[in-house]
């Protein structure tokens, strides 16, 4: 089980998609007791592949619910049958081991025959064999694979090597295939009756977050330096999608939750009156500058650092503290004002009343505060 990012990018003849089942196929020369270079995948290795993924995918869970990248790798150790369908088997029950929720179990096999009237055409007689060995696909007359569930067939193949089968050869091979598949569902049911309810430890922990459109810009940060950061800090993988849609992996047994929580904290819009706790990350003249979120940062007037008179920002605080601040205000342009001096105040059950006209920016008013230098009057500069 990988994120989304594994998925397998396939380029179509008219436009690309992202695959996010894939089943492997491997049939390495010893398993049938040859010596061979082992080279790329043959025809024949990826026809097995695609039809065991073919039969497979109608159980698989909504992707959309279960957002997991699946490959199954089948390694064929060694070989005397239908390797396919037992490819079929061994992805279901490992599926069920890895804990993702299949519809249904699914099992396959493969069924010969041998046509009398091939040696003897006034002979027409016939024999559907089931669950083939090698010998009997080599000197058979059909090699028809069947998988599906105790319900119904998921997916068909069939090589022939006559020039026809009539109807009653091919309702006795069904017929005698879903004896055969029932046969081995209740097999594998009793090995592995249920999809286990959880994933399996090493399968990364996932979490979903739906933010606005707009804030999606936020989200990613200059460069993308805001989602790297809560990359690196929750050992997460983040994917954005146009809807708003973040999906959120980690290997960390916390970590997904983690960096879930701190794109809820900061994609929410501050409001007048909340509380925040912030980091002070940088100081003028005017004030202090207080992160409450990744990303999202607010002015602290260098009047509303304290309930008394404070000369510099300085006097009060020091890059890295950490601070208890009250939204007084956010302009248009989604800017945030905060005032420590709210907090003060109102813990003591005293009233707060904010300063009207109190400048956002560089300026340097410092009408109001109480404490003024041998009661000069103090003029708003402009």
């Amino acid at each position: 089980l990988g994120t989304a990012q594994d998925a397998q990018l396939v380029d179509g003849l008219r436009e690309s998609k992202e695959e996010q089942f894939m089943l492997h196929y491997n049939f390495p020369s010893f398993s049938t007791g040859e010596v061979k270079p082992i080279r790329g995948p043959g025809r024949r290795e990826i026809g097995h592949g695609a039809l065991a993924e073919r039969a497979l995918r109608p159980m698989l869970p909504d992707l959309n619910n279960f957002p997991y990248t699946i490959r199954i790798v089948s390694d064929i150790l060694e070989s005397n049958g239908s390797s396919s369908m037992a490819s079929v088997c061994g992805g279901s029950l490992a599926m069920f081991d890895a804990g993702v929720p299949l519809k249904k179990a699914v099992a396959g096999v493969a069924m010969g025959l041998v046509d009398f009237s091939v040696d003897d055409p006034k002979n027409t007689g016939y024999a559907v064999l089931t669950d083939i060995l090698g010998d009997e696909d080599h000197v058979g007359d059909m090699d028809f694979k069947v998988c599906g569930t105790e319900q119904g067939i998921t997916a068909l193949q069939m090589d022939i090597k006559v020039k026809k089968l009539n109807l009653e050869v091919m309702l006795k091979a069904l017929q005698q295939a879903k004896q055969g598949r029932l046969h081995i569902l209740s097999k594998m049911q009793l090995a592995m009756p249920m999809p286990r309810r959880e994933l399996s430890k090493w399968a990364p922990k996932f979490e979903t977050v739906k933010i606005d459109k707009e804030q999606i810009g936020l989200l990613i940060g200059p460069g993308g330096k805001n989602i790297r950061a809560l990359q690196e800090a929750t050992k997460s993988v983040i994917t954005v999608e146009e809807d708003g849609t973040v999906k959120i992996f980690s290997t960390d047994p916390t970590g997904a939750k983690d960096c879930a929580d701190k794109i809820r904290g900061m994609t929410v819009k501050p409001e007048v009156g909340a509380r925040m706790l912030g980091k002070v990350t940088s100081m003028r003249e005017f004030g202090a500058f207080v992160e409450f979120s990744v990303g999202q940062e607010a002015l602290v007037h260098v009047s509303q650092l304290s309930d008394g008179y404070v000369e510099k920002p300085e006097d009060v605080v020091k890059i890295g503290d950490e601070i208890m601040v009250e939204i007084i205000g956010v302009d248009p342009m989604g800017k945030v004002k905060a005032s420590r001096k709210a907090v003060i105040l109102k813990d003591r059950g005293e009233e707060y009343v904010p300063e009207l006209g109190r400048s956002g920016g560089g300026g340097r008013d410092r009408g109001g505060r109480g404490g003024g230098r041998g009661g000069r009057e103090h003029s708003r500069r402009d």
